[in-house]
């Protein structure tokens, strides 16, 4: 198992690592940046780090190909074709709900005496007054999404969305898992039995 993932894995974080250092040895930089000697190491080891979770996920598809074949590709095509089936199914659902947070975000707004408006006629002196206008207005749209009408409409929006999602990931997941486990089986019987197979070609 490791000869099909390790190399798989270390081959991607290399291609970030190089890909990295390569932007920085010819790519402009600042006049004041450091020199290019020490900034193509640190891109280098920084590609390194970014190169870990596509090293991951090439290193495990690569290890799923070596235990059970082309049946790895089930739950990447069926898992997330689940999710957009039932994210499309429940849209009208969803849409309405999203509705509801937005009435509910206006109502809040229409009951409310916002801060931002008590600048006036000060909102013409220019840029300078961004100053005080953005805090203002920052405690105003934090006050509108503590709104309690706000906040349960934003709950059962989520709520809702988790639970569409989970409909159809988990029965997907159990699905893939067995078709998974037998792929592997299959794959392993056939393994053994060209093992077995072989001193008798001799």
């Amino acid at each position: 198992m490791a000869r099909a993932f390790v190399p798989a894995f270390g081959v991607t974080m290399l291609v970030f690592s190089l890909g990295y250092a390569l932007i920085v040895a010819f790519g402009e930089t600042d006049p004041d940046a450091p020199s290019k000697l020490l900034l193509i190491p640190a891109a280098f080891i920084y590609g390194l780090f970014v190169g870990v979770w596509p090293g991951l996920l090439v290193g495990g598809t690569r290890l799923g190909f070596a235990l059970v074949g082309r049946w790895t590709l089930f739950p990447l095509v069926v898992i997330p074709a689940a999710v957009g089936l039932a994210l499309w199914a429940s849209s009208g659902l969803l849409a309405s709900l999203a509705t509801d947070i937005w009435d509910a975000v206006l109502t809040a707004g229409a009951e409310r005496e916002w801060l931002a408006a008590s600048v006036g006629k000060a909102a013409h002196a220019g840029p300078l007054i961004l100053v005080i206008l953005l805090p203002l207005l920052l405690v105003d749209l934090g006050a509108l999404a503590l709104n309690p009408q706000v906040l349960w409409a934003m709950v059962v929006f989520l709520f809702t969305f988790v639970v569409v999602v989970g409909l159809a990931v988990v029965p997907t997941v159990i699905v893939s898992m067995i078709v998974l486990l037998r792929a592997y089986v299959v794959r392993l019987r056939e393994r053994i039995e060209a093992r077995r197979a072989q001193p008798q070609l001799r």
